[in-house]
C-alpha cells in the first residue's frame, strides 16, 4: 500500500487521462472491447485512489488526504455522470459498440 501511496499524484493524472480517453471513445464511437477496458481501468484507478485516501488518513497526512478525497469524489462524480446518467447509450456502447 505504501508503494501505491508514493505515486498518489500519478494515479490522479492517470485517471484524468484515461477518463478523457474513455469519454472520447464512449461518445465519439469505438469498439465495445475498448469501452470495457477503459471502464475497468477507470474503476481500478478509483480503487487505488480510495486506498491512497485511507492510507493518508491512517498515517496522519490530513492535508494530502483531504486533497486526495476531493479528487476521489470528483472522479466518482464524473464516472457517475457519463456512465449512469446516459445509461441507455452506455449499455449500447458497451454491449455492441459503434462499428
Amino acid at each position: 500500500m505504501r508503494l501505491i501511496y508514493k505515486i498518489k499524484w500519478v494515479i490522479v493524472i492517470l485517471f484524468a487521462i484515461i477518463f478523457t480517453a474513455s469519454f472520447a471513445v464512449l461518445f465519439v464511437g469505438g469498439e465495445a472491447d475498448v469501452n470495457r477496458c477503459f471502464l475497468a481501468t477507470n474503476m481500478l484507478l478509483i480503487i487505488a485512489q480510495l486506498s491512497n485516501v485511507v492510507y493518508a488518513f491512517r498515517n496522519r497526512h490530513k492535508d494530502v488526504g483531504v486533497a486526495l478525497l476531493v479528487f476521489l469524489i470528483a472522479s466518482i462524480a464524473l464516472m457517475w455522470a457519463i456512465y449512469i446518467w446516459s445509461w441507455n447509450y452506455t449499455v449500447k456502447a458497451l454491449a455492441n459498440g459503434f462499428e
